[in-house]
């Protein structure tokens, strides 16, 4: 099923940092402009751990997409707020035939992921908020994708801070109502657990704030609140680092402290 390819020249404004384009240059991708780099760079110097932060949420991710194929048999991955397909993203690492949709509110990381995406079998990009799951999961070539399967697995991952708590309940609501008993919902706490007086975290917040994505601190017992239906399955949430196994000696003294234990929040795969 071919997709309309926009013209990324036409929509690319390098005069503003772009979210997308940042979190592709922390991961070491070429899809961003200097715009972007000097934003990046910004939080960089706030924490140097921040590139390692971003990665990390990519690794655990990759370790999702390999136990949600291998292991649990899924074949429908739908994934919301993707960002740029680059760096070893979801299609990259699931078995030949695997389905994976993506999708993202931003015109200019859908226009990069879809010419990203041209030539790989299988794999859809859309721009649709992940704000409103129903646009993505009721639009008409996804429909067609999926059918009558509600066996899928869903993923929100690195996007939690980004979202308002009434957004994150409606999402958790109306997925569990949508989905059949044996999907899973992939989440990310993100961000829970950090210390939100923190002087590095606080000008963090700032650079994103001006660039128009502001982010919201939160506990996990907050997080595990707003995702209600859903819960946990018996390994409940496990800190980012632990998921990843990452050598917390890794990290300063000063960025454990910004950062908490989960170092980029904590994960769990939702059951009904």
């Amino acid at each position: 099923m071919s997709q309309p390819q926009p013209n990324v020249e036409s929509i690319a404004d390098t005069t503003k940092p772009n979210a997308g384009r940042m979190y592709d240059y922390f991961l070491g991708g070429n899809h961003n402009f200097e715009i972007d780099r000097q934003a990046a760079e910004q939080v960089k110097k706030l924490t140097p751990f921040a590139t390692k932060a971003v990665r990390l949420q990519r690794w655990c991710l990759q370790d999702i997409a390999e136990r949600l194929t291998t292991d649990l048999g899924f074949d429908i991955i739908i994934d919301f707020a993707s960002g740029l397909p680059t760096q070893d993203h979801i299609h990259q690492v699931v078995p030949a035939g695997t389905t994976v949709i993506y999708s993202d509110a931003d015109p200019i990381t859908v226009a990069y992921g879809r010419e990203i995406l041209k030539d790989v079998p299988n794999t859809y990009y859309f721009q649709v908020d992940c704000s409103r799951p129903e646009k993505l999961l009721g639009h008409p070539e996804v429909i067609k994708i999926v059918q009558e399967n509600r066996k899928v697995a869903l993923v929100y991952w690195g996007v939690s801070a980004f979202l308002t708590e009434e957004v994150i309940k409606y999402i958790s609501q109306y997925l569990y109502k949508w989905a059949s008993p044996e999907s899973y919902f992939v989440f990310q706490a993100q961000l829970a657990g950090f210390d939100p007086n923190d002087p590095a975290l606080i000008n963090i917040l700032k650079v994103y704030k001006q660039i128009g994505t502001p982010m919201y601190i939160r506990s996990l017992e907050e997080y595990q609140q707003m995702i209600s239906p859903w819960h946990p399955d018996k390994k409940g949430f496990i800190s980012l680092l632990d998921w990843h196994g990452l050598d917390q000696s890794e990290m300063s003294k000063e960025e454990q402290n910004v950062f908490g234990p989960g170092g980029v929040g904590y994960g769990a795969y939702l059951v009904k």
